[in-house]
């Protein structure tokens, strides 16, 4: 239908809305190919990621809060694509709305079910040239691959997106006044998060590498190349060592602020969370600890080949020859632009 529109409300954690950007971006470049030219897509978003998705220059993104939704009762779109089923989606309204129904959350229902967000059932309900045709030529993780389903819901063949869709790290590229702020560090340093799973949670505990371990990592750093620590997260504790190449920025961060401490920093290394597919959007180098082997094999970053992924460690040793990697191949600190990319 011409002239319709489309609201997709993203996913509440930051990792999981981050891997749905290779979908969205193809629902751009189809549109652009094929048309309806004139069918309208709004991206609805949680606070935290808002100005960075703004920035990418795919839709118009909007923050999905409560005045978000005070409006879908005036002015409700064609379609509504819910991309994970949660309470918070309570009191947005549509036409039209589209999601995973889950049997667990009777009291969220949608007028369409999309088995294909289920986990890992998109695997066998999506196309199977579809899903070898995203795996072997962009190496996207299953997690990004199911939210392709979208892009047949709207009308779109399997063919026509293996003709047109484009992905690397240059599709991804942020707008010049996104880089409004510098980090107040003059050394080389390393972003390091010790968080996974928001902090405190208990069920989720297990998901967290050690954090003596961390700061037995960023020592070395120190003492082989001399490169300094940058500490982010939501919480701030443990205390880090009171040493002047420790820098802690927890809790004094936006988001957004978080991306340009990682543009401008030598790499990064955490948990399988949040910042490490902050980092990689950033295009940085980094290093993933991850505790999960679900996780390692379903939600890898969008470009793998800047991750050196780690599955469950034991002691930092096992680590050292990957740090001495990523700071061997990471020599300065700078912006990387459209056009570096282009040269590379």
């Amino acid at each position: 239908m011409a002239g319709e529109k489309i609201d997709i409300i993203l996913p509440n954690r930051i990792g999981d809305s981050i891997l749905t950007l290779p979908a969205i971006l193809c629902l751009k470049q189809l549109r652009d190919e094929y048309g309806p030219g004139d069918r309208q897509y709004l991206l609805l978003t949680h606070l935290p990621l808002t100005e960075i998705l703004k920035s990418l220059n795919l839709f118009e993104v909007i923050r999905f809060d409560r005045g978000a939704k005070m409006r879908s009762w005036l002015r409700q779109a064609d379609k509504a694509y819910f991309l994970s089923t949660t309470s918070k989606n309570l009191g947005y309204y549509s036409k039209l709305s589209h999601g995973l129904r889950l049997p667990n959350k009777w009291h969220i229902r949608y007028s369409a079910n999309l088995p294909y967000l289920s986990f890992p059932d998109q695997v066998t309900v999506l196309p199977a040239n579809l899903v070898e045709f995203l795996k072997s030529q962009f190496a996207l993780s299953n997690y990004a691959i199911k939210h392709f389903g979208i892009c047949l819901e709207l009308g779109y063949t399997v063919e026509q997106i293996r003709r047109t869709f484009r992905f690397d790290p240059a599709s991804s590229t942020f707008s010049d006044d996104f880089f409004d702020w510098k980090p107040p560090l003059s050394s080389r340093y390393l972003v390091f998060c010790m968080e996974a799973a928001s902090g405190r949670k208990k069920h989720n505990a297990d998901r967290r590498w050690k954090e003596e371990h961390f700061i037995d990592l960023a020592e070395t750093a120190h003492e082989k190349y001399g490169v300094h620590a940058a500490f982010i997260g939501i919480n701030d504790y443990p205390a880090l060592p009171d040493k002047p190449y420790f820098h802690d920025f927890r809790q004094k961060l936006t988001l957004k602020r978080t991306a340009l401490l990682l543009h401008y920093s030598a790499g990064y290394v955490g948990n399988d969370t949040g910042p490490l597919h902050l980092a990689n959007l950033m295009k940085k180098n980094s290093i993933g600890i991850y505790m999960r082997e679900v996780a390692l094999l379903n939600y890898e970053p969008l470009f793998p080949e800047l991750t050196a992924k780690f599955l469950n460690p034991g002691a930092p040793a096992e680590i050292y020859p990957a740090l001495d990697n990523l700071l061997l191949q990471t020599n300065s600190i700078g912006r990387v632009t459209l056009r570096d990319f282009k040269q590379q």
